[in-house]
C-alpha cells in the first residue's frame, strides 16, 4: 500500500516535477513493473504513460513534451521488457494500464523503436492471439491494436520500404482474426491494413489484390461497426491501386458499395467519401460512363431528404466533380438527365447552401476552385438572361466564402495524439493513429484566391467592360461586396476591366 500510495502521489503531481526529476523517477518506476502486486505495476505504468504526456511551454511560449522521446530513449529496452513480462503473463487478467503504456512509449520513441519493431511486433501479435480467443476487455484490446498502428506509424513514415516487412507479420494473425469472425476485431484491421496500403510505394501487391473482392462482400456491409473502416480501406485501395482495380474488373462492385451506403441515412456520409475517392483516383475513361446513373441516384435521395447534412454532402460532391473536370462537362452531364438541371440546382440548392453554410479549409478551397470554373467557363451563364441570376448568386458565394474570417484555406491536421485522450469507443473503434492523413485533391492549386482572381481578371479581359458592368450591378445591392472583390483583386496584384 505504501509502494502503491507513493506511485500514485508521482502520477498525480507529474506537471510540478522538473524533466529532470521525472528523468530520475523513470528507472524507480520501471522497477516497480516487476512487482507481483497488480495494483503496483499497473500504478507504475499508469505513471510512465502520464509522464509521457507532460506539458510545459518553451521560451517562445510555446506547448512543447516535457518528457518524451529523448527523455525516455536511455530506458525503452528496459521498460518494453518489463511491460512485456506483463502482458505475458497469462495468469494475469488483460491489464489495459500497461498496454496503454505500451502505446504512448512506441509513440513517444518515434524512429527510435525501428531497431526493435521486429521484437515489439511479436509480442504485440502474441498478445492478439491470446485476446482473439475470448475478447473480454475492450479498452486492453484497443490500447493493443493502437500500439500496432502507432508501431506502423512510426517506422513507414521513416522507411516505407518497410510495408513489406509488416505485410508479412501482422497479415497472418489478421486473416486467422477475420476466419475466426471475431466481429469485435474486425474494424482495427481494416483500419491498420488501409493504413499500411497508404504507406506502400509500389501499387496494391498481390496480397491486397487477393483481399479486395473479400471487401466488397455485402456480409461485411451489414454490420455497422465495419462500414467506417471499410471505408476507409476501399479509400487506401483507391489512392494505391485505382487503375488495378479498374483493370481487375472491380468498379462496378465499388459503386454497388455506394449505392448501398447512399441509401441509409446514417451511411451516407460513408458513400460520398467513397465516390470523392473514385472521381480523385479512378481514371475518366473508367467512371465517367457510370456517372449518370450515379446522379440520377444521388437526386432521387434529394427529392426524398433534403436534410441539412445531405445538401452539405452533395454540394461538396458536385465542387469536387467541377473542380476535377470542368464546368462544362458538369453541365453537360445534368442537361443529359434532365435539360436546365445543372443551372436549377445552382440556383435553388448550391447557392443557398453556401449563403447558410459556409465551408472551411479544404472544403472551402474545393468550392472556391468549383465556383471558379462555373463563373469563368460556362458561357450561357453570361449570355442567356434568365441564367444571369445563377451567375450573380455564384460570384456573390465565392467573395462571401473568401471574405469570411471563419474561412481557412490551408489543409486539415491531425492531433499527433501526445496529450488526446485515446481510448475505446463503443459506436466506432477508431484508431486515432491510424486515422488517415488529410489530404489536398487539388495541390496543384497553392492559392485558390488567387486563382479565383486571375480567372476573373481573365474573364473581364475578354469581354472589356461588359463583365465589370455586370459585377457592379450585383454590387448595387450590396456595397459591401464591392469592397471585398476589391480587397482581393488588390491583394492578387490584379485589376478588372
Amino acid at each position: 500500500m505504501v509502494k502503491a500510495t507513493a506511485i500514485k502521489y508521482v502520477s498525480a503531481f507529474r506537471n510540478q516535477f522538473s524533466k529532470e526529476h521525472l528523468a530520475a523517477l523513470t528507472p524507480l518506476l520501471i522497477h516497480h513493473l516487476s512487482s507481483p502486486s497488480v495494483v503496483v505495476h499497473t500504478y507504475a505504468a499508469s505513471a510512465i504513460e502520464r509522464f509521457l504526456i507532460c506539458k510545459e511551454r518553451d521560451g517562445n511560449g510555446v506547448m512543447k513534451n516535457k518528457f518524451g522521446g529523448p527523455e525516455i530513449q536511455p530506458f525503452l529496452q528496459q521498460l518494453f521488457t518489463a511491460l512485456f513480462s506483463i502482458l505475458d503473463n497469462t495468469s494475469l487478467n488483460e491489464n489495459e494500464y500497461v498496454m496503454k503504456c505500451v502505446m504512448r512509449s512506441l509513440n513517444a520513441c518515434r524512429e527510435d523503436v525501428i531497431p526493435i519493431t521486429h521484437i515489439v511486433l511479436e509480442k504485440l501479435n502474441s498478445a492478439l492471439f491470446i485476446v482473439a480467443k475470448n475478447p473480454r476487455n475492450p479498452s486492453y484490446n484497443h490500447y493493443l491494436f493502437e500500439s500496432i498502428a502507432v508501431l506502423v506509424k512510426s517506422v513507414c513514415t521513416k522507411n516505407p520500404e518497410c510495408t513489406a516487412a509488416f505485410e508479412a507479420m501482422l497479415f497472418p494473425p489478421f486473416q486467422l482474426v477475420l476466419q475466426m469472425d471475431v466481429s469485435e476485431f474486425t474494424p482495427y484491421i481494416f483500419q491498420i491494413l488501409a493504413q499500411i496500403l497508404e504507406f506502400r510505394s509500389d501499387g496494391l501487391g498481390d496480397a491486397y489484390k487477393v483481399l479486395f473482392p473479400p471487401c466488397l462482400s455485402p456480409s461485411l456491409w451489414d454490420r455497422k461497426g465495419n462500414i467506417p473502416a471499410l471505408t476507409r480501406l476501399l479509400e487506401a485501395y483507391l489512392q494505391k491501386g485505382a487503375s488495378e482495380i479498374v483493370a481487375l474488373g472491380h468498379l462496378i462492385g465499388l459503386l454497388g458499395v455506394f449505392q448501398k451506403l447512399i441509401s441509409v441515412k446514417a451511411d451516407e456520409m460513408y458513400g460520398f467519401d467513397l465516390l470523392k475517392s473514385v472521381i480523385q483516383f479512378i481514371p475518366e475513361d473508367a467512371f465517367q460512363p457510370h456517372m449518370r446513373g450515379v446522379v440520377q441516384i444521388l437526386l432521387m435521395r434529394l427529392q426524398h431528404s433534403k436534410s441539412p447534412r445531405f445538401v452539405r454532402l452533395i454540394t461538396t460532391f458536385f465542387a469536387q466533380y467541377v473542380a476535377k473536370m470542368g464546368a462544362l462537362a458538369y453541365m453537360d452531364m445534368m442537361n443529359s438527365i434532365q435539360h436546365g438541371l445543372g443551372y436549377m440546382l445552382l440556383a435553388q440548392i448550391w447557392a443557398p447552401r453556401l449563403k447558410s453554410d459556409i465551408p472551411v479549409r479544404t472544403e472551402a478551397k474545393v468550392h472556391v476552385i468549383a465556383l471558379t470554373h462555373l463563373l469563368c467557363q460556362v458561357p450561357d451563364l453570361l449570355t442567356d438572361v434568365k441564367f444571369l441570376e445563377s451567375w450573380s448568386q455564384l460570384l456573390v458565394c465565392v467573395i462571401h466564402m473568401i471574405s469570411s474570417p471563419n474561412t481557412k484555406f490551408d489543409v486539415d491536421t491531425l492531433d499527433e495524439g501526445d496529450v488526446v485522450e485515446i481510448g475505446y469507443d463503443p459506436t466506432f473503434c477508431r484508431l486515432h493513429f491510424a486515422v488517415r492523413a488529410y489530404s489536398d485533391p487539388f495541390a496543384e492549386i497553392k492559392d485558390p484566391v488567387l486563382y479565383f482572381s486571375q480567372s476573373l481578371h481573365t474573364l473581364c479581359s475578354s469581354q472589356p467592360g461588359k463583365i465589370v458592368q455586370l459585377i457592379q450591378s450585383v454590387f448595387n445591392e450590396d456595397p459591401k461586396l464591392s469592397l471585398a472583390l476589391e480587397s482581393i483583386m488588390k491583394r492578387s496584384g490584379l485589376q478588372l476591366v
